[in-house]
């Protein structure tokens, strides 16, 4: 790839992450799921995917977890159950044009995702997002993160 920063569309990046994470954690034996979950919960990237820009050249895009403000214990099921209810809400807004929440840092070509997948397991609660930045031409990382669910709590 050539020095200079392309410029994607945020819809054609999110419904390619979109379409990756579903085949790279749905669409696989679940033992193949599960090593990759492994790899990332224990803060190592994995390659995930190949954006191929006609004329400008490949951005290799690696997959990190962030699982740091997850509430309880996390195993793959818990994983799953966060990743499919922010998958299933992704899906729901490209689908219907909406509005993607996306916030971006000026500082650096970090954007995050603000489409929150939402679960409550054992009483807990976890929110997923994702987001992507990108450190250097030709190259991203594309990162999933559990936040802070008490800003996202309802108020009694």
């Amino acid at each position: 790839m050539t020095h200079t920063q392309v410029d994607l569309q945020t819809e054609q990046l999110l419904t390619a992450i979109h379409n990756n994470m579903r085949t790279r954690f749905f669409d696989v034996q679940r033992s193949e799921a599960k090593g990759l979950f492994q790899t990332i919960k224990e803060g190592k990237a994995i390659p995930f995917m190949v954006i191929d820009i006609p004329d400008q050249g490949e951005i290799n895009c690696n997959l990190v977890l962030d699982h740091s403000q997850c509430v309880g214990k996390l195993n793959f099921s818990l994983f799953r159950k966060a990743l499919v209810a922010h998958l299933d809400r992704v899906a729901v807004k490209l689908k219907a044009k909406e509005h993607l929440n996306i916030y971006t840092s000026e500082a650096s070509t970090t954007m995050i995702f603000h489409i929150p997948g939402l679960i409550e397991q054992d009483g807990n609660l976890n929110v997923l997002v994702s987001g992507l930045s990108q450190e250097k031409p030709g190259s991203m990382t594309i990162r999933l993160m559990f936040l802070d669910p008490g800003q996202f709590k309802l108020k009694s």
